[in-house]
């Protein structure tokens, strides 16, 4: 197996432990006899590890650690997502946001429910005319056009007004 820098640098701590499979080890080993670089870098890791031992022994593991942390950490499942019905949509997403940005949500919904629920209320108002009779008799005054009127003869305003008579 050819080993290159990237490679040794990859499977370097698990090198160091000595918990490489040998195929691995042995291309880890030819490697960093060739390199200096890398066997500079397996040389610092080494000592490394030896000053950690030194300065801190690890403490025993008490006996049924592992199983008493996986007890508690399947205690703590996360809770189920808000579903009013079956078929609509959980609220996962609405759940996820922080609150001042939910806040900043639900306010913006209103603001613009409201000015909706306002500016329809003052279209609809503004829109009623008092009787059919009041219309406006030509196309100019229907939609408001009348800044088309002072077209020249043969732009595109006079020739959708003409189309419209």
């Amino acid at each position: 197996m050819k080993m290159d820098c990237k490679d040794f640098a990859e499977h370097l701590h698990a090198y160091v432990d000595g918990i490489v499979p040998p195929v691995i080890g042995a291309a880890m080993q030819a490697h960093a006899a060739a390199c200096p670089a890398c066997c500079g870098e397996v040389e610092a890791l080494a000592q490394l590890g030896i000053v950690l031992r030194a300065a801190a022994p690890l403490p025993p593991v008490p006996e049924g650690f592992s199983g008493r942390v996986m007890a508690r950490a399947a205690a703590r499942k996360a809770p189920a997502p808000l579903r009013l019905l079956r078929w609509v949509p959980s609220f996962e997403w609405w759940q996820e946001m922080a609150r001042p940005t939910r806040a900043a949500a639900a306010a913006a919904l209103v603001f613009g429910l409201a000015l909706g629920a306002v500016m329809g209320w003052d279209a609809n108002r503004t829109s009623r005319s008092p009787s059919p009779a009041a219309a406006p008799p030509d196309a100019l005054a229907a939609y408001n056009l009348d800044y088309l009127a002072e077209a020249p003869a043969g732009s595109l305003a006079q020739v959708v007004m003409a189309l419209d008579q």
